[in-house]
């Protein structure tokens, strides 16, 4: 073996694994896609509200990939994938991926806890920033955010770390989905 040959393949096994890693797999859908965030930071936890207007805490579960779903009542769009999320509930657990829903809505409790009733939600868990003030307040801390538009889903890996987000509807049971997620848990 070469001198060169020797460098050459000693520097792909130091860049190889940091490679691979450097980019996430990619997942879209006909208007939106997966944007990764770099750097990664950690999801700050958040006091919100549950659904009984107890405070509660909203923070990626350890160990574990979370998606964590933006969302509101007036949203089209979440009329479809909270339902979607409610379905494959177990199979996400199953697959160590818990999901978080907030409900930034301006309305009152009441009004989305009626919403969720009305669209069959029973088993998600759901916290309720109102207006996504507690969001908006907890600063450059939090990687979070509902600036670019609702609904937003962000993607946490078994650290806490956000990884990335994805605005508007997507299947998230997908294969293209999952191939992101797997990654995520791999990370």
């Amino acid at each position: 073996m070469t001198r060169r040959l020797a460098l050459q393949a000693s520097l792909g096994l130091v860049a190889g694994p940091g490679f691979a890693e450097a980019r996430l797999p990619q997942f879209r859908t006909a208007r939106y896609q997966f944007i990764e965030l770099d750097p990664v930071e950690p999801m700050a936890p958040l006091t919100l509200q549950g659904l009984d207007g107890k405070p509660a805490i909203a923070q990626p579960v350890p160990g574990k990939i979370n998606l964590v779903y933006l969302w509101a009542t007036w949203c089209p769009v979440c009329r479809i994938t909270l339902p979607r999320f409610e379905r494959q509930l177990a199979s996400f657990k199953a697959q160590g991926v818990e999901i978080v829903t907030i409900s930034t809505d301006e309305r009152e409790l009441a009004h989305v806890r009626a919403y969720l009733a009305r669209l069959g939600i029973s088993r998600l868990p759901v916290f309720y920033d109102r207006g996504g003030k507690a969001i908006a307040a907890s600063g450059k801390g939090q990687p979070l955010s509902t600036a670019e538009g609702l609904p937003v889903i962000y993607v946490t890996d078994r650290r806490g770390g956000v990884r990335g987000y994805m605005l508007g509807e997507a299947d998230w049971g997908a294969s293209q989905a999952m191939a992101l997620l797997d990654h995520v848990g791999r990370l």
